[in-house]
Parts: structure tokens; sequence; C-alpha cells
């Protein structure tokens, strides 16, 4: 969250620097006319506008449960071997954990500080790559075992963030049902 406090607030001061700027270029007389902001009334405006924009801003878990929508509908894709449905959600599960890490790169645990952006880049690098093999060369096989290797380093960075009752699975069912995971569907037309 700190990465994301940082660039709204030079996004915000940015504005008001610009808007101070253009305001220096105005005539003269019209400067002298008016009266300079007040700075404290500019740095209360500006914290008020931060912490709308803050709350605005999806958190960790959220993003995370997105993740795991695409995971669990990557499965059914590549059960159906609908490769070119199983290569889109791992692209959606590559965008959302490199969002989440970017919300949270960070995490504190009973252990100490873990490096999810690390953890991250490593999953991205290893099991999210054999995924992406597997879906490319249309191995099931090899799609199942990347499949649980997936899972296994996601418990494993469950558990070093202080959060065991998050176990990973294969899912029973669909996460999504409106979309048809069948290749050879004829609806719509």
């Amino acid at each position: 969250m700190t990465h994301v406090r940082n660039l709204i607030l030079f996004i915000v001061f940015g504005t008001a620097l610009a808007a101070v700027g253009f305001a220096a270029t105005k005539p003269r007389a019209l400067v002298v006319a008016s009266k300079p902001p007040d700075p404290g009334a500019e740095v209360a405006r500006l914290q008020a506008e931060l912490a709308r924009l803050e709350a605005l801003v999806p958190n960790q878990p959220t993003v995370m449960t997105q993740l795991a929508y695409h995971f669990a509908n990557l499965w059914f894709a590549a059960a159906h071997q609908n490769w070119p449905l199983a290569d889109y959600y791992l692209g959606e599960m590559r965008s959302n954990l490199k969002w989440a890490v970017r919300i949270k790169p960070t995490r504190s645990s009973p252990a100490g500080e873990v490096n999810l952006a690390g953890i991250a880049g490593s999953v991205d690098n290893t099991e999210f790559s054999k995924l992406q093999e597997a879906i490319h060369e249309h191995r099931s096989a090899a799609f199942d075992r990347a499949y649980d290797e997936t899972a296994v380093a996601c418990y494993a960075c469950h558990k070093a963030i202080g959060k065991p009752y998050l176990r990973p699975q294969r899912p029973p069912a669909a996460a999504e049902h409106v979309i048809n995971p069948d290749p050879a569907a004829k609806w719509p037309p």
C-alpha cells in the first residue's frame, strides 16, 4: 500500500504544483488582486483527497480472490483441452499475482517479514512457466502436474505468511459458469 500511497501523493502534489505554476502565469494585475492560497488548507485538502483515493484501491485479499477465480477456471479450460482459454486464464493469473505484490510486496508473519514479491517472481518463473509450456504444447498430463505443483507453491506461501488455513485444491466445480470451456461449442453462433 506504501507504493500506491506514494504514487497517489506524487500525482496529487504534482497537480497542485502545476496549478500553482499556472496561477503564476496570470497577468500581474490578477495575481495581485487574488489572495495567496493557505498552505495548511491545501495540505488538508490533499490529505483528504489521498484518503479518498486510497479507499478506492482494492486490498490484496481482493486481488488474490480474483487470482483464485482464474486458477479454478484454468483447471476446467485445460480439462476441456481449450488451450486458448487456458492460456487466457494463466495470463490473468500472472497479472493478478503481479498486482497483488504491487499492493503489498512484503507481509509480516509470526516468523518475521515475508518477501511476497520474491515468492511471486519465483512462482511466475517456475510453476507458471511449466503451466504455460504444458498449455502451449497441449499436454494434459504435464498440465495436471504443473497445476498441482502450483497449488503446492501457493500453499507454501500461505503457510509462510501465517495463513495455513488457505489451502488450495483442484476445484470441484468451475468458478465461472457463463464461459463455456468446450472448444467445440456451437452457441452462441
